[in-house]
């Protein structure tokens, strides 16, 4: 009788162990989990125990993560486009007696005006005028800027003063034109390489009293320079027009276009009227300043795209965010340089969790975890880079591809790794397509 209550209890005790095991059990990925297909042959996988030392995407891949259109916004998930933060600062130049534009609590209030109207045309994105008649989407922008300061110098908000009467001014016409000259950019560029530089550079006073030279709001982008010349925001700051015979205030918030435009060409995009721009969604056209009635091409024919001439410069098309998109991706670029590094610290706020059958064709720079929810596939093709700490969770009955990407820290720090949970046949799934790369993890496979 005692042997039989004995076998009785093991046998309760036994079920009791079972039955409050883990339902969905998680652990780090390693090879012996791994599914490895070979792209000709996708219906038979193996399971391989060797670690993977070296990879490079195939070239079809590579081809793929330069394509501008695979970094265009996909309007079924915004959420997996993260916000990109462009550096800039503010060089206001002045004769040497501190005259001919703005003091410096007037420069800093301005500039500060100024970035804040241009950010808004970014946040608002307006749709396509052209062509006439188009049903071109209108997608988020996803990028905005913000001034930087110099971190090594205690209090510095990012916009300076210099009093320069050989650099000061600007001229765009002429014998004496300085419009394309570098000098001042040269001279007075702070943070060169990691933070847009803007000079506010006044049309020359000898120019202004000329009845021949009109001193209307210009600017000029230097590329390579990450820098940009604009002039005549003092000019129409302090001389309002007249419209029906008062004043019209011509301030920070009638100059967005000409920053928005002039940071456009440094950050990758080109007039669309002249030739071709690279995106075919903004078509040729006539290049109305406005509409305007006397001439008829120039009455529904006119732009408001931010990278031609208009009076609105107020409207992205698909293909140019996908462009800028696409060189803010680009390890090593101009453009990327430029970004504030949000992508390095992990923000919990930003954790990425994919739901249904998803395919990333472009790289991206994560700030939070990713998590491919029970049922869902997310299929990676490209560089994909991961805060310090981050985790990828790939839930029971969850697959991820990784096709040729490569995974990694772009910081100089270590993500976590990917996380299979479930137990058994119902565990997520995790399939290597031709040779991913996975670098930077602090549970390595």
């Amino acid at each position: 009788m005692r042997y039989l209550v004995g076998l009785i209890l093991i046998i309760v005790v036994c079920g009791m162990i079972i039955n409050c095991s883990p339902r969905n059990a998680r652990q780090f990925l390693t090879m012996n989990e791994v599914e490895k297909l070979s792209p000709s042959t996708p219906a038979k996988s193996t399971k391989s125990g060797k670690s993977i030392k070296s990879g490079k995407f195939s070239t079809k891949a590579s081809v793929a993560c330069n394509e501008q259109s695979n970094y265009i916004p996909d309007a079924a998930h915004p959420e997996h486009h993260q916000l990109k933060l462009v550096r800039v600062n503010f060089h206001i130049m002045r004769r040497s007696n501190g005259k001919g534009n703005f003091s410096e609590a007037e420069g800093v209030k301005y500039a500060k005006e100024w970035l804040r109207h241009t950010n808004s045309h970014v946040i608002k994105n307006k749709k396509m005028n052209l062509p006439v008649g188009n049903n071109t989407p209108k997608l988020p922008i996803n990028y905005r800027y913000v001034i930087a300061g110099d971190p090594n110098i205690p209090g510095d908000d990012g916009v300076y003063f210099h009093d320069d009467d050989d650099l000061y001014y600007f001229v765009k016409t002429g014998k004496n034109k300085n419009n394309y000259k570098k000098e001042v950019i040269d001279k007075y560029t702070v943070q060169k390489g990691k933070v847009l530089n803007i000079f506010m550079t006044p049309h020359h006073p000898d120019s202004v009293v000329s009845k021949t030279y009109n001193p209307t709001l210009t600017g000029i982008a230097f590329v390579r320079e990450g820098a940009i010349k604009v002039a005549g925001n003092y000019y129409m700051h302090n001389n309002p027009t007249q419209v029906n015979g008062k004043p019209f205030n011509r301030g920070a918030w009638y100059c967005h276009g000409v920053l928005n435009h002039e940071i456009g060409h440094v950050l990758g995009l080109n007039h669309t009227w002249r030739s071709n721009d690279g995106c075919d969604d903004t078509p040729h056209h006539k290049n109305c300043y406005s509409q305007n009635r006397k001439r008829p091409e120039c009455i529904d024919g006119w732009s408001n795209n931010v990278m031609d001439y208009n009076t609105h410069q107020n409207a992205w098309s698909p293909c140019q965010i996908g462009r800028v998109q696409r060189n803010f991706a680009k390890k090593g670029s101009t453009q990327r340089a430029l970004l504030v590094p949000t992508w390095c610290k992990l923000n919990p706020e930003q954790h990425i969790r994919i739901k249904d059958e998803v395919t990333w064709k472009g790289a991206k720079d994560l700030e939070g975890h990713l998590t491919i929810q029970s049922g869902a596939k997310l299929t990676v093709k490209c560089r994909v880079s991961l805060p310090k700490n981050a985790q990828i969770t790939v839930q029971q009955g969850a697959e991820l591809v990784l096709d040729g990407a490569t995974l990694e820290n772009d910081c100089g720090d270590k993500w976590q790794g990917i996380i299979l949970e479930g137990q058994g046949t119902k565990r997520g799934k995790v399939v290597f397509v031709n040779e991913p790369v996975l670098m930077n993890m602090e549970n390595e496979l």
